[in-house]
Parts: structure tokens; C-alpha cells; sequence
């Protein structure tokens, strides 16, 4: 969730901004009316999950009222004011344009992540088709009699708040968003569509050797930063490396000898064939130390990549996160072809339509097979709309 949603996450955090919001009239008498939804539409919508996931949705009129009540409440209230300033960083995060007043941020972010929940419940509820539907599908059979089951017994235990004390609060205790956001989480849950989360945080987890060496980098040393190597997804199940995938770690290494940068940035997601259990940045990092013998201080992996364009924005968010120099070229090495398609016009545009911004600006052209690129602050936004990698 705090992947998905960090707003929602943050307003669950802050006892004070959760309080001011428990409190105030137009967002509770939402809340209610979401709470008495959801018992109607469980009562009649009794072989239809669609017909069910309606009332979770949030429509335009109700995103409204909720952006305008934000509004109030940030003017009027200097608990809201604090926790957007203080909550809501890096304001890149939040805001594709962390310019912006405080309160643009505030109700921008809530809008996004009204979308996202919606997109989240129609794409693996509803059955609506991802843009990639290929390897971002729900699990589920859509319109099934077996799936409008299951969304009534989430509907039964959506008043339980699951946490790790096995707390649960009243409906009155609830936040406006909790009911949608309960049963947008489960219903991925029930896809078997957790790929967000694994290993989650990653830098306490996968990175946390070479998280902890990065503060001793004599950084004047290096040409670049990180040597990030794009994963290559595998086509037949049970193979945990493509072969393709091999050569471009092959590639990474022979750079990372010859002194180009400290570390080697992975990073691929779950992603080919649909549903693997293997992620391509995992088996690149095991792959770098079984048989290159490169120590786990000197990986660096993104394990939830699923394409290009999100390869290199997640080794932006990682190179931002763990303080490695934000100026300092990147090295991004993968084959010949790759390279091409990743330095050309195409590429950029794929970039403004998916990301809505460059991720790295691209630069020279070092072999056939690696180019440079500089990290965009940009690619720190939490994209709510892709909920498998957001």
C-alpha cells in the first residue's frame, strides 16, 4: 500500500491529520454513505462482483466533493498544513510539478489516487484490460460466479482493518478512502498480484550491503554512478535467466572491471511469462555473484520493473534514495538493439505518453551496447496508475 498509495498511507500514519479528518462532517457523512453502499450492493448484487465493485468506486462528483473539502480543511487548519509540509516529501513524489503551493499538492495527489484505486478495482475486478495486458492481467476470471463470490465475502470482512496486532476499528473509526482502499488491496490480493510489494523496503532487504557501502565511494574515481543493466524477461517458464539476459550482465561486468562505476543497478521485474516466479533482477544478481563473483556490496537491484521506460525510473528512485550523486551519469547497458531503440525519438515519446517525462536525459553513446544518461528528479512520482510497479 505504501507503494500504491503513499498519500494514503501518510494521512494513516499522522494521528493528527487522521483525527482532523475523523472529525470533519462532509467527510464522515462520506464515509457512512460508502459504508451503507456497500452493505446494499451486498445484500443485492448477489451474483455479479461487477454490480459490487460499483460502490467502491469512487465517481467524479465524489472526487470532487472530497478535493474541495481538502481545500477547506487545508485553509482552515494548521494540522493540515503541517502534514502536507512535513508528510508529503519529496514533494516530487506527490506532484509532477513539486513547485506547485502546498495545497495543489494536497488535492492533486488525492485525485491521482482516486484514479489509481478505480483503475486498480476495474482492472482486477471488472476485467477491464490493462495496457498491458499481456503480462498485467488479472488472475481471476472476470464475470465468473466464483469471483462474484469472493467480492461478497471481502465485502462480509471489509469493516476488519488487518494490521499486525489483529486491531480492527469501528465504521465510524474508518477514513473516508479505507472501505475503497481495503477492498482494492484484497482484490489484488486475490490475483495473486503482489508484485508491488515483494521484498519491500528494498533497501533493507536485497540492498542493504550495497546500501551501506555506498558511503564510503571515493566518488571522483568514476566516470558514472551506477551501472544499470535493463532486464531481459524470459520466454519459456521455468528458465530463470534468459540467455539474452546473460549476455547484457555479461556486458555490465566487463564495464564494471574496467572501473566505469562502484556498482551494478538490475533491475526487471516478475514479468515473462505471465505470472513467473522469477524476477529477472534477482536472477541478475545472483547470476553477477555465482558466477562473475561480484559481492552483494557492489548490487544494487530493482525488482519491479516491467519495462523499459520504468527500468531506468527506478534506478533514478534508488539513486535519489540512497545518495549516490544525482549529477553523475548513469551507464545503462543492455544489447545493441535495445540501445538503439532506448536513444531514439520513439523512445522519448513512449516516455511523455506512459511516464509523462523523461526519466533520464539521455547522452553519449559509450559502446554499441551502453549509453549515458543523467537522472530526472521526475522519476521520483509515484505513478498511482500502475499498481504493479507504481
Amino acid at each position: 500500500m505504501e507503494r500504491d498509495f503513499p498519500l494514503l498511507a501518510a494521512m494513516l500514519g499522522s494521528a493528527p491529520m487522521r483525527s482532523v479528518l475523523l472529525q470533519d462532517a462532509v467527510l464522515k457523512a462520506e464515509t457512512a454513505k460508502r459504508w451503507d453502499e456497500v452493505a446494499e450492493v451486498n445484500r443485492t448484487c448477489q451474483k455479479d462482483a461487477v454490480c459490487r465493485s460499483k460502490a467502491l468506486r469512487f465517481t467524479p462528483e465524489q472526487v470532487d466533493e472530497v478535493s474541495a473539502e481538502l481545500r477547506s480543511l487545508y485553509e482552515a487548519n494548521a494540522a493540515v498544513k503541517a502534514f502536507v509540509r512535513e508528510k508529503l516529501q519529496p514533494a516530487a513524489v506527490f506532484s509532477l510539478d513539486p513547485s506547485q503551493p502546498d495545497e495543489a499538492r494536497l488535492v492533486d495527489s488525492w485525485v491521482a489516487t482516486a484514479k489509481g484505486l478505480n483503475l486498480m478495482i476495474g482492472t482486477y475486478c471488472d476485467g477491464v484490460p490493462p495496457r498491458y495486458a499481456a503480462i498485467d492481467s488479472m488472475t481471476l476470471q472476470a464475470g465468473s460466479p466464483g469471483l462474484a463470490s469472493l467480492t461478497g465475502l471481502i465485502l462480509d470482512g471489509l469493516d476488519y482493518e488487518e494490521t499486525a496486532s489483529g486491531a480492527s476499528r469501528s465504521k465510524e473509526q474508518t477514513l473516508f478512502f479505507e472501505p475503497t482502499m481495503r477492498f482494492a488491496i484484497r482484490i489484488m490480493e486475490a490475483n495473486e498480484r503482489d508484485e508491488a510489494g515483494r521484498l519491500w523496503p528494498i533497501e533493507k532487504t536485497e540492498n542493504a550491503a550495497a546500501v551501506k557501502a555506498v558511503r564510503s565511494v571515493k566518488w571522483a574515481k568514476y566516470p558514472h554512478s551506477v551501472i544499470v543493466v535493463l532486464g531481459a524477461g524470459g520466454e519459456t517458464p521455468n528458465v530463470p535467466l534468459s540467455p539474452r539476459g546473460k549476455e547484457r550482465v555479461r556486458g555490465a561486468v566487463e564495464a564494471y572491471r574496467k572501473g566505469s562505476a562502484p556498482f551494478v543497478l538490475v533491475s526487471g521485474g516478475y514479468v515473462h511469462p505471465l505470472q513467473t516466479p522469477f524476477s529477472e533482477a534477482l536472477e541478475m544478481k545472483r547470476y553477477l555473484m555465482e558466477v562473475y563473483g561480484l559481492p552483494a556490496s557492489a548490487i544494487l537491484v530493482d525488482p519491479y520493473a516491467r519495462h523499459t521506460t520504468t527500468n531506468l525510473r527506478n534506478a533514478v528512485r534508488e539513486i535519489y534514495a540512497y545518495h549516490i550523486p544525482v549529477k553523475k551519469p548513469i551507464l545503462i547497458v543492455s544489447d545493441e538493439a535495445h540501445i538503439n531503440s532506448v536513444a531514439s525519438e520513439a523512445f522519448a515519446t513512449r516516455n511523455e505518453k506512459e511516464l509523462g517525462y523523461q526519466p533520464v536525459v539521455i547522452g553519449a553513446r559509450v559502446t554499441p551496447s551502453s549509453i549515458e544518461g543523467i537522472p530526472s528528479e521526475r522519476s521520483l512520482y509515484r505513478d498511482t496508475t500502475d499498481p504493479l510497479d507504481p
